[in-house]
């Protein structure tokens, strides 16, 4: 059994019959009250994201997780494509958002929930090639200007205006935020 204290980002478990994720975890204090932890979570099997709220003293149950490395094939409309490094076997996991971050190849982990694989994680960081932005403009320098730019995923972010097309940059997947030029 896990306590609400345990719920961080990534975590895994049981309730109500439903196997959920943990994407954002919150611990609020108010003053006099004693402290809830307030968690967004991600049901496995639909994908709707909820809210909910938890005392010191509630319990849910731990999920049986397994991890292996996978290569990231390809995505279709509705699935993304993996491949077993170990033993090639391939799987399809629902296709989400997450996806903009991986190049054909890449190697992720693929998290398994109870024998059938549910999501992949990301690694902390991916390195990835400025495909389309703008010029960057001399004398906007003021408080630190950003500029959109186009990767070569599809995925849009905000860069420093130094970047240029064709450099390789690496981005926290966290967040999305620009890190640094490679």
């Amino acid at each position: 059994m896990l306590l609400p204290t345990d719920l961080k980002n990534n975590t895994v478990f049981k309730m109500d019959g439903q196997t959920y994720i943990v994407v954002k975890y919150e611990h609020v204090t108010q003053g006099r009250g004693g402290a809830t932890i307030k968690v967004r979570v991600r049901n496995i099997k639909t994908g709707a994201v909820v809210e909910k709220g938890f005392n010191g003293n509630d319990k849910v149950e731990e999920a049986d997780i397994a991890k292996a490395s996978y290569q990231y094939l390809y995505a279709d409309g509705d699935n993304a494509y993996f491949m077993n490094i170990a033993d090639f076997e391939q799987i399809a996991l629902p296709l989400t958002e997450d996806i903009k971050y991986l190049k054909e190849g890449e190697k992720v982990i693929v998290v398994s929930v109870d024998g059938a694989p549910a999501y992949f994680e990301l690694p902390k960081t991916v390195e990835l090639t400025i495909t389309y932005t703008e010029p960057g403009f001399k004398g906007n320098t003021v408080n630190n200007p950003m500029k959109r730019a186009t990767l070569e995923t599809g995925l849009e972010i905000q860069v420093p205006m130094f970047i240029n097309i064709g450099d390789k940059i690496k981005v926290n997947t966290d967040t999305g935020d620009y890190q640094s030029r490679v």
